[in-house]
């Protein structure tokens, strides 16, 4: 083979090894990008809770709207409103954030929380309805934190007027694509034969199973821990669950939830029969 010849074919061999190197570089790059975008990781076992906060009460709700979120972006944003939710996202003690998204971000790996805290104190559901409706257009988020109940009893608020409120309000976020969650009532051993408090208390666990979403049952287990932490001779608290640990608690409770509801399948709907059944 001439110079010519040789020098002919040491170019077309270095052409072809560089198409190749691009090749593989852009394959390569192809897959970093999609592993960049690939949804957080579903956890192999959801986020226990502790011994010392009893059992929980959340059901395996879905929660749609914030699977598809996490699914396109790996973030979560979630707005807690109601009443003061410190006592329900966690306490987060040195700067550090709340216990809540500490628990969500390291059980399911890949994931952003993002919680924007909105409570009020001495809010009833009926203002917080009008002013969920501003924050969710501020702050778009794909689930809503809802601590409701509390102080619409103290208000003496009629048990239907409270129910249709709380009712209208999560028809109105489902229509705008968001994710809500119930937190409930207080626990408070002096009310517990309380025939209107309880009536609130059942007025939110027909919401949540008439429309399929979640509900924390905050006065259940704030009434475990008043067992569990009760010290023999000491006088009983009328209102139980505002220390950290209570707070704590809650937040485990909720992470339990929303672990289990960002991969759960939606309950199927019972479809009317073929032909009409035998009389």
């Amino acid at each position: 083979m001439g110079f010519g010849m040789a020098r002919q074919e040491l170019g077309r061999r270095l052409r072809a090894l560089l198409v190749a190197a691009l090749g593989l570089a852009f394959a390569g790059g192809v897959v970093s990008a999609q592993s960049v975008h690939e949804p957080p990781l579903p956890p192999t076992t959801p986020p226990d809770v502790p011994k010392e906060c009893g059992l929980g009460t959340a059901s395996a709700m879905p929660l749609p709207n914030s699977a598809i979120a996490i699914q396109a972006r790996g973030k979560l944003r979630i707005l807690a409103i109601g009443a003061a939710m410190r006592n329900v996202v966690g306490t987060n003690r040195g700067g550090r954030s709340p216990l809540l998204e500490q628990i969500l971000e390291h059980t399911i790996k890949g994931l952003d929380v993002e919680i924007v805290n909105r409570g009020f104190s001495g809010e009833l559901a009926a203002a917080t309805f009008e002013r969920l409706k501003i924050e969710v257009a501020l702050e778009h988020p794909d689930v809503v934190l809802w601590q409701v109940g509390t102080n619409d009893t103290f208000a003496q608020v009629p048990v239907e007027e409270f129910e249709a409120t709380v009712l209208e309000a999560v028809r109105w976020l489902k229509d705008h694509n968001v994710d809500v969650i119930l937190i409930g009532l207080h626990y408070m051993k002096h009310l517990t034969q309380n025939e209107y408090y309880q009536a609130i208390r059942a007025s939110l666990r027909r919401i949540a199973q008439g429309e399929n979403v979640l509900r924390i049952g905050r006065y259940e287990a704030q009434e475990v821990l008043e067992r569990t932490m009760r010290v023999p001779g000491q006088p009983e608290p009328a209102v139980f669950g505002e220390g950290e640990q209570a707070y704590n608690c809650m937040a485990q409770y909720l992470a339990h939830g929303i672990a289990v509801g960002l991969y759960a399948k939606p309950p199927q709907k019972l479809q009317a029969p073929s032909k009409p059944l035998p009389k």
